[in-house]
Order: structure tokens, then sequence, then C-alpha cells
């Protein structure tokens, strides 16, 4: 269940229940769904948030979970709508997010290409 706090994501190991969270741009608003949290497999850092983008033929995309911040009623992530929906990897339905996708979505967002291999929560879970 989403819990409607506010928290922090510095803390080693603090993982708030992200998926199923709406998904907000700086500047506001909803702009999707958060469908799983990817974590790198060696520190279990968030690296990667799936999201499932409202309104779009090929909804589901990837953004760094790097800064992002856990606010009442949605997660909050530091890049505008625009740069979410001019994503340039974008997918019909979930999957795990390649290396040559990381590097793409990586220097879309002006962020360092993640070093390790990044799995899915849910993934793990089922």
């Amino acid at each position: 269940m989403w819990n409607p706090g506010r928290q922090s994501m510095d803390a080693p190991g603090l993982i708030p229940p992200l998926i199923g969270a709406p998904l907000s741009p700086r500047s506001g608003g909803v702009a999707g769904t958060v469908e799983d949290l990817l974590v790198d497999a060696a520190s279990h850092r968030p690296v990667w948030l799936l999201v499932r983008l409202h309104d779009s033929g090929q909804p589901y995309t990837f953004v760094p979970a790097e800064r992002m911040a856990s606010r009442t009623g949605a997660v909050v992530v530091p890049f505008d709508e625009k740069a979410l929906r001019e994503a340039p990897v974008r997918l019909a339905s979930p999957s795990g997010c390649a290396r040559e996708h990381a590097t793409t979505l990586s220097r879309h967002y002006g962020v360092r290409v993640p070093l390790g291999e990044a799995r899915g929560l849910r993934a793990a879970a089922a």
C-alpha cells in the first residue's frame, strides 16, 4: 500500500513502498504510475523506476531513481514532464532495463550510467 508521508531516500536500505505510486514531474501533476523499482544487484540501492506514462501508445519507460523523493501522494522526480514523455526508450509492455537502454536514458536525463546490473523488485518477488 502506498504510504503518503514524506520519506527520504538517503538512508541506506530504506525503500518506501513506491510500486503503484503516482509519478510526478518536478512541475507537479501526475504523469504516470511507478510499476517497478529497479535496484543495483550489488548495493541494493534504487537505480531506475519503471513507469507507465498516462495517455501513451507505448507507455512504459525508465526514469532515474537518483534524486527522487517520496512526497505526499506521489513519487517526485527532478525532471519535467516533457523530458519524461520524450524519453528515447519506450516499451509497449514492462521489461527489464537492458544495458543499451540504460546508456541511452542516462544520456537523455543527464545522469551517470549505473555500473552494475539492475533488477526489478517485482520480478524478484514473483
